[in-house]
């Protein structure tokens, strides 16, 4: 007898484990997809936040980025945090922003140096050439690139900052505190 009622009860344990191995659950959230962006761009962009779909990939720098895309009336609105864990992120920020400002000779038409932003740190730039957000918090450099085709740079640059404000958490610990406030 007691056999029998052992052999149910491991018979049971593994049909509910197996049970757990179809994929009725959701995935996990991407680590680089943070929720609260989400929610910031469906936020900014007045539309519920489960109409702000994500996408984890790979960027060019071999870094992992956060693909949000979502619609904004009838336009399409895509926004990508590329979150940058390499060496030295304030001095590769700080260059990025010195040689894009950089021009020899006469400006070519339509030249458009990066513009500060503010609250997001030192550096924290706009570039407007690229459509593109760059800040760091000093352990990650983040690059936001917005494409929202017939929208103008307030609402991009806007966009933007909600975007990368919930990466910008500050790390605690001995961290490099030069004009970081």
């Amino acid at each position: 007898m007691q056999v029998r009622l052992t052999s149910a009860l491991v018979g049971l344990g593994v049909a509910q484990l197996l049970a757990g191995c179809g994929g009725s659950s959701p995935a996990a959230r991407p680590a680089v997809c943070k929720l609260k962006a989400q929610q910031a761009i469906a936020h900014n962009l007045g539309v519920a936040p489960a109409s702000v779909t994500y996408a984890r990939a790979v960027g060019g720098n071999a870094m992992p980025q956060c693909s949000f895309r979502a619609r904004a009336g009838k336009r399409p609105v895509g926004v990508t945090v590329n979150a940058d864990h390499g060496p030295q992120p304030y001095d590769r920020l700080s260059r990025t922003v010195s040689e894009a400002a950089q021009i020899f000779g006469v400006p070519p038409p339509g030249f458009k140096r990066p513009q500060g932003l503010s609250g997001l740190g030192p550096l924290a730039s706009w570039f407007p050439a690229n459509d593109q957000l760059m800040a760091t918090n000093d352990v990650l450099l983040l690059t936001v690139t917005v494409s929202w085709p017939g929208s103008g740079r307030d609402q991009e640059v806007r966009l933007a900052k909600a975007a990368v404000a919930p990466y910008m958490v500050r790390p605690r610990g001995p961290v490099n505190t030069n004009l970081y406030p």
